[in-house]
C-alpha cells in the first residue's frame, strides 16, 4: 500500500483590512488639530500685519501735524499773546484758542489755536472737541486722500477726492509747570510775585502738545487710539 503524506501548511491569515472606527476618529482629530493650528497662525499673522500697517499710518499722521506746527509760537504774537484784560486783578483771560477768522488748518498760526481741534470724523476724543475740521491732514494743512490698491485716488460721486477713511488727528495743548513738565496748569494760571521772585505771568509757561491719532472702522462703535506724539515748547 502506498502511503501519501499530507503536508499541512499554515496560511498567513494577516490579510489587509480597513481602518477601525477608533483609528478613523484619531486620524480626524489629528488632522483637525493641525488645521486649527494653521488657521490660528494665519489669523495671528493677519492681525499682526494689520496692526503693523495701522501703527505705521498712525505714526505718519502724527508726524504730519507735528511738522505743520514745528515753527508755531506758543501764543499768537500779533494779537497780544496770552493775557488778562485786567492785569491787576487777573481777570478775563484772552488769547487762548483760535483768533477771529482762524477756522482752518491754513489759518492757524500758534500752538494754542490747535487745542481741542479734531481733523477727521472720529465719534469721540480723549478730551473736549472745540472744533471739527476735515481730515486727516498733511504738514501743509491739506487733506490726506484715500487710495485704492493701485494707488489711484478714490473719488466720490462728484469726482472729488475723499479723505483717508477711518483716520482722525486730535490735538491737546496744555500749559505745564516749568519745574515739572508732567504737571498741567490751567490756561489762566500764573504765579504771583514773592520777595525773591518776580511774577510768573500767564504767558510765561511751557506748552505741551499731544497729537492723538485715532482709527474708527466702519463697524466700530468708538475710535481706537493708534499712536500719540508729544512734545514741549519752551518760553
Amino acid at each position: 500500500m502506498r502511503l501519501v503524506r499530507i503536508r499541512r501548511t499554515t496560511r498567513n491569515r494577516t490579510s489587509a483590512r480597513g481602518f477601525t472606527l477608533i483609528e478613523t476618529s484619531l486620524a480626524v482629530i489629528i488632522i483637525g488639530v493641525g488645521v486649527l493650528a494653521l488657521l490660528e497662525a494665519q489669523q495671528a499673522f493677519l492681525f499682526k500685519n494689520s496692526w503693523s500697517t495701522h501703527s505705521s499710518t498712525g505714526a505718519l499722521l502724527a508726524n504730519e501735524v507735528r511738522e505743520m506746527a514745528r515753527t508755531y509760537p506758543r501764543h499768537d504774537v500779533f494779537s497780544g499773546g496770552l493775557y488778562f484784560e485786567n492785569p491787576v486783578t487777573h481777570e478775563t483771560l484772552r488769547g487762548w484758542g483760535p483768533e477771529t477768522g482762524e477756522a482752518s488748518a491754513d489759518t492757524f498760526d500758534d500752538l494754542d489755536d490747535l487745542d481741542g481741534v479734531m481733523f477727521g470724523d472720529a465719534s469721540s476724543a480723549p478730551g473736549d472737541i472745540t472744533m471739527r475740521l476735515a481730515g486727516p491732514i498733511n504738514s501743509f494743512g491739506e487733506l490726506v486722500t484715500d487710495t485704492d490698491w493701485s494707488g489711484a485716488q478714490i473719488l466720490n460721486d462728484d469726482d472729488e477726492a475723499i479723505a483717508l477713511q477711518g483716520w482722525s488727528q486730535y490735538i491737546i495743548v496744555d500749559k505745564v509747570d516749568p519745574e515739572n513738565l508732567t504737571t498741567t496748569r490751567a490756561n489762566d494760571y500764573f504765579e504771583a510775585a514773592t520777595e525773591s521772585l518776580p511774577e510768573l505771568e500767564v504767558d510765561q509757561f511751557p506748552v505741551r502738545v499731544q497729537v492723538v491719532v485715532l482709527y474708527q472702522g466702519p463697524g466700530d462703535l468708538a475710535p481706537t487710539e493708534i499712536t500719540r506724539s508729544t512734545w514741549v515748547a519752551l518760553p
